[in-house]
């Protein structure tokens, strides 16, 4: 049933008015209940949580050494034999039932001369006509010129761009720009990693999940053989 509160009495309207702040509060101190446990929760829980977190990451640390370590001969016996290049930046070791591929990363990097070369692209756009043809190509420009969340341009955007710059715009600012952007392009070495995989009892090739990548090889662990030479 439906109460109108035009219907009501002062009285019961001083009734219903205590009623709803009585729930209203009542609402307040539950809420204060609540937000109190989930503090005792995190307080109780965090610790163990971190502490599992620290140990599960200090297994990947000593199992990451211990594979390279084991493969560290290996790897060196690799290259001698096979003429291996140092430029190459995974080997993989597999065998019937498993396969391992051991390797690092590497990241898009640029030196200072890149913001000379972007200087030129600049300068060349802002020479161009207000058009339907100049607006398409600035598009094109702040599309393959976007840098990512670390400040580095993309190399294969910057090839396509490049590319671009000397079929359709030779001899410009915009080619020597776009040179110049190739010319300070210097990858960055990321980290090392693990990749793993065996097959199961039913021939399936299935991969080992690891994250492992992150975890640290001790400072002293010397890898610099599988990295290029200067001269490379």
């Amino acid at each position: 049933m439906t109460i109108k509160l035009e219907d009501l009495t002062a009285e019961q309207k001083a009734e219903l008015a205590k009623q709803l702040a009585a729930e209203k509060q009542s609402e307040k101190e539950q809420r204060a209940i609540n937000l109190k446990a989930l503090e005792d929760i995190a307080q109780e829980q965090l610790p163990k949580a971190i502490e599992q977190l620290q140990n599960a990451s200090k297994a990947l640390g000593s199992a990451k050494l211990f594979v390279y370590t084991s493969f560290v001969d290996y790897l060196k016996l690799k290259i001698d034999t096979l003429g291996i290049s140092s430029t190459q930046k995974t080997h993989t070791i597999s065998l019937p039932n498993a396969k391992i591929i051991l390797g690092y990363r590497v990241t898009d990097g640029y030196d200072d001369n890149a913001n000379y070369g972007l200087a030129l692209v600049h300068k060349f756009l802002g020479s161009l006509a207000k058009d339907p043809e100049s607006a398409k190509l600035m598009k094109l420009v702040n599309r393959l010129l976007q840098k990512n969340a670390k400040g580095d341009l993309d190399s294969k955007k910057v090839l396509e761009l490049s590319q671009h710059a000397n079929e359709e715009y030779p001899n410009t600012d915009f080619a020597e720009g776009m040179e110049l952007i190739q010319k300070a392009y210097k990858p960055k070495m990321s980290k090392w990693f693990i990749e793993a995989w065996m097959v199961d009892a039913n021939g399936v090739e299935k991969v080992i999940p690891l994250n492992i990548t992150s975890c640290e090889l001790p400072k002293d662990f010397d890898l610099s053989f599988l990295l290029p030479t200067a001269d490379e």
